[in-house]
């Protein structure tokens, strides 16, 4: 299969398909093509199907006429990535067996059985050539059938027309205009409609295509539809083009409206519709599916992985069942319906459609019930139903056992509602859409489960401008991107705010955006009259079907300020066990009123969160005393979970222990990376809980959740966040007169200032802060400062002041016997005394250092210590020392997480080993550090930058 002239057939077999999204399976294993250019590159050599493409051909494709200079070598590296991807191990430069050179560019070794472009042009030629109508019009059929959409998937990948696409696309267009001028002649319009119809709605203005489709709607019995399509095309033309139709779509509409007259209302005789197995009740071929939505717009990444699960099933032999989940307003229907269009000409035998009503338990479906209507639709008589529901379904899976049928069950509530409505042969194809988890049928049928999430903003404007249409959305962009954002990419919002501003001619897109935004946190600018389609309705219909616990869990959930909550969070602020929380949350996440965005963090839509919002100030059952209750247990949850990981972070840090109050879940990270893990994800969450802390009150605990924080954004190098946090609570304390909290908040915030280099403020602040502490008689935060000042004097050069500061500090740390902040103040008081030319006494100073915190086992202290005297190693040029010491700080800070000490360890190697003329070793050791320094101090990546251009090294690509 697609072996080159003389060529050995080695290796497994690849095909290609450009009848749709471009496509590579190597060995029967779907392959990723690659990035949008590089799928582009393998399009256009598809589209040639075995024509050479030039290297202008490629360039033009891509860049039009404004290409980089370094455009040809792009190519280059796409095509060689491209031969690498159908040989894995294809030796560099080595021509391969299907993408080869050529004189005039690059072709594609290609035939019928590997390109589907091929295949369809042979199954036609065959169809052309048969004398035997029905044998041509099933060549056509089965050559038709292997599009998927555009050329390549075109519209998704290049905004502007390619002439190879089109030219393929046309071809289509003409196919199926022969095989429906066959299907016409032979009264068998109904095998060819489905495609019909994707071409026709790919070519709204195209007559000779529409002409085509009413007469085949009309020939069906669809009589309705082929003058409302007349109709709404006329309208179109006019509007769009100021023309009216041309002469063979007139004609063709006469056609219709005199077969209206004629009296037929219905399709002519199906020779193929065959006798069921109740006697006298021929098989009907149902066509129940929903309308298509008109404005369908982007899920191109949704519709393609459906459909892989969709034909993965088919190439199993297995019976095909697709479960589409996900949150309320989210889409699952209208992407549902448009998937069963895409593949409707698939199944031949027809398609059934239920909504299951599975959202309310008093109105949903039995499935006897559906089991009735189903087999009624499927030609049944009603004296002929069983009344027994396991006859039904015995005669439902026996009428279906040898045909294809597409079976869409909207709305399920859960598995036992679906079960009785599947088919037991393959041949069919069952998609289901539910808010909850069917988990069920994956375990017991092997369906595939499909969660549809909400739209990228790229997809929400293109719905939006695909319902207000392209004038209107085009007269101001910004607040059309505004409304994308403040719908949260929720494709039922998105459709609601369309409806109203299409009802309302004379409100432009910025009174829109205005409307939402002051109504921002409810869902007021949301709500229409039809309960089918206002928010609050759609949202309540889970609501209404959760237990009491659960229901006022999602009310508190309103309280949480962060972007996620994790179940202990939750359960705090719930007040609730962490069992019984476990099997309530649990409720939430299966009615998606709550998803799991990440392991273990949860998390609800903007909109889903503000009914939750509207729901806990409404109810009566909440009362604010609970509300306030619910707050201080989340806030007590994470002053404590807070507390115990610093104590492995940062243990000088002399915040207060948190009380843990009745009904918070106490958790406790049991090492230092395990804390600096939990830091890292509630980093965000934080910051929300000490502002609403703040703004509620509660400002003690705000600057003691802050000091508890601090410890982790000075070694993780959050430093700009951290200024802008500790700034927040400093002002909250001095608002509400709290000396000990302004200090404190002084302190940190010198730190932070500090780190971003602004040496004289983080003084200033400290000196503010010191006169507090020592006002106040708090002594050990008085040292504690003095530390901090002689750190700043000694980064400015004030090392008199420096060692003056150290030295009170050391006296009253000493005296209060804290030995942490005295090996602190060592270890920094060992670099002034080296600056002041003290080399001994430095060197002393540093290993008193050292054997305090290995007495005291803590490998942060250690690491700490092992920089500073690396440092002094190496200013001395004794290497070897500094080598060991620098080492020594790297692990210690490795198995700690922390990443700042680890650049430094990292920086240090690396400056040792070019100081001893170890190029490559030094390079080595930078680059480490380059990859550790991701999103720390710019400063600091500058200063490695520079480093290694001291080596020649470029450094564009160093993370890579």
């Amino acid at each position: 299969m697609l072996t080159a002239p003389g060529t050995p057939a080695e290796g497994p077999p690849v095909r290609f398909a450009v009848l749709g999204p471009v496509q590579v399976w190597r060995d029967g294993v779907e392959l990723d093509p690659g990035p949008r250019q590089q799928r582009l590159i393998l399009a256009l050599l598809l589209a040639r199907a075995g024509r050479p493409v030039g290297i202008t051909d490629f360039v033009t494709l891509l860049w039009d006429e404004r290409p980089p200079r370094s455009a040809v070598n792009i190519v280059h590296l796409h095509l060689g990535s491209l031969r690498r991807l159908f040989e894995p191990g294809l030796r560099p430069r080595a021509s391969g067996r299907w993408l080869v050179g050529d004189p005039a560019g690059y072709r594609m070794l290609v035939d019928a059985s590997g390109l589907d472009l091929l295949r369809l042009r042979d199954l036609v030629r065959r169809a052309r050539t048969t004398d035997d109508p029905a044998e041509a019009l099933a060549g056509y059929v089965r050559a038709l059938e292997l599009s998927r959409g555009p050329c390549a998937g075109a519209p998704d990948l290049i905004s502007r027309p390619v002439v190879d696409f089109e030219a393929v696309d046309n071809e289509y267009a003409d196919m199926v205009g022969e095989a429906t001028d066959l299907a016409l002649r032979t009264a068998t319009a109904r095998v060819v409609l489905p495609m019909l119809r994707r071409v026709a709605t790919q070519r709204p203005l195209d007559e000779a295509v529409q002409a085509r489709l009413l007469l085949a709607l009309s020939a069906t019995g669809q009589q309705a539809e082929a003058v409302a399509r007349y109709q709404e095309l006329r309208g179109r033309l006019s509007g769009d083009l100021g023309i009216d139709p041309g002469r063979e779509l007139q004609e063709a509409y006469r056609q219709v409206l005199r077969r209206g007259a004629a009296g037929s209302t219905g399709p002519p005789a199906d020779p193929l519709r065959d006798e069921g197995p109740t006697a006298g009740s021929p098989f009907v071929v149902a066509a129940q599916l929903p309308p298509d939505l008109p404005h369908f717009a982007g899920r191109q990444a949704s519709l393609r992985r459906a459909g892989a699960l969709i034909h993965g099933r088919a190439a199993a032999g297995a019976l095909r069942i697709v479960v589409i989940e996900g949150i309320p307003g989210v889409g699952k229907t209208t992407l549902a319906t448009h998937l069963a269009y895409r593949v409707a000409d698939e199944f031949p035998d027809g398609q059934l459609y239920a909504d299951l009503r599975g959202l309310d338990p008093d109105a949903a479906l039995a499935p006897g019930d559906v089991l009735q209507a189903f087999l009624h639709a499927l030609g049944v008589r009603g004296p002929d139903i069983p009344a027994n529901d396991l006859a039904r379904s015995g005669l439902y899976r026996s009428l279906l056992a040898e045909r294809r049928v597409l079976i869409v069950l909207d709305n399920a509530r859960d598995a036992e509602q679906v079960r009785p409505l599947l088919p037991g042969a393959p041949g069919s194809l069952v998609l289901v859409t539910s808010r909850y988890r069917l988990a069920g049928l994956a375990a017991t049928h092997g369906a595939d489960m499909f969660t549809l999430d909400v739209l990228p903003n790229d997809e929400a404007r293109d719905l939006l401008v695909a319902r207000l249409g392209p004038v209107r959305a085009a007269a101001d962009r910004q607040a059309l991107d505004d409304i994308v954002s403040l719908c949260g990419g929720l494709p039922l919002a998105l459709a609601v705010v369309a409806a109203r501003t299409l009802a309302r001619p004379g409100c432009g897109l910025p009174a829109v955006a205005r409307e939402l935004h002051d109504t921002r946190g409810s869902l007021d600018g949301f709500g229409v009259d039809d309960p089918d389609t206002d928010l609050r309705a759609i949202f309540s219909w889970s609501y209404r079907g959760l237990t009491a616990s659960a229901a006022r869990l999602f009310r508190l959930l309103a309280l949480h300020p962060g972007p996620d909550v994790t179940l202990p969070a939750a359960a705090s602020l719930g007040g609730l066990p962490a069992r019984t929380a476990r099997s309530v949350f649990g409720e939430l996440v299966r009615s998606r009123l709550v998803t799991e965005r990440q392991p273990g963090r949860y998390g609800s839509h903007d909109l889903i969160a503000a009914y939750a919002r509207e729901l806990l100030l409404d109810t009566d059952t909440d009362t604010v005393a609970e509300r306030d209750a619910a707050v201080d247990r989340l806030l007590g949850y994470y002053r404590q979970a807070a507390y115990a990981a610093n104590r492995h972070i940062n243990p000088e840090i002399d915040a207060d222990p948190p009380a843990i109050h009745d009904g918070v879940v106490v958790e406790s990270p049991d090492t230092d990376r395990a804390a600096a893990d939990w830091f890292a994800a509630e980093r965000e969450v934080l910051k929300a809980v000490m502002r609403q802390a703040n703004d509620s009150g509660r400002v003690y605990d705000a600057w003691q959740l802050e000091l508890t924080v601090q410890g982790y954004y000075q070694r993780a190098g959050w430093w700009q966040e951290w200024a802008t946090v500790v700034g927040e609570c400093l002002d909250a304390a001095v608002d509400a007169g709290d000396s000990a909290g302004a200090a404190e908040m002084l302190r940190s915030l010198a730190g932070a200032r500090f780190y971003l280099g602004d040496s004289a403020s983080a003084l200033d602040l400290l000196e503010r802060a010191l006169v507090i502490f020592t006002e106040l008689g708090n002594a050990s935060r008085e040292a504690l400062t003095l530390r901090n000042i002689g750190e700043v004097s000694f980064a400015v050069g004030d090392y008199d002041r420096s060692v003056a500061c150290h030295h009170r500090a050391l006296r009253i740390a000493e005296s209060l016997g804290e030995q942490m902040t005295q090996l602190d103040v060592l270890c920094r008081l060992a670099d002034t005394q080296y600056e002041l030319g003290e080399r001994t006494s430095s060197f002393e100073t540093i290993g008193r250092a050292l054997a305090m915190s290995e007495q005291l086992d803590h490998d942060g202290r250690r690491s700490e210590c092992h920089l500073r005297r690396a440092n002094l190693y190496l200013r001395e040029r004794r290497y070897a020392e500094s080598l060991a010491d620098w080492t020594a700080a790297d692990e210690l800070a490795t198995a700690i997480n922390h990443r700042v000490r680890m650049v430094r360890a990292k920086l240090g190697l690396g400056d040792t080993a070019y100081a001893m003329g170890d190029r490559s070793a030094a390079r080595t050791a930078w680059l480490a550090a380059l990859v550790v320094a991701d999103d720390a101090d710019p400063d600091q990546e500058a200063g490695i930058r520079r480093r290694l251009a001291k080596l020649g090294h470029r450094t564009d690509d160093a993370r890579a």
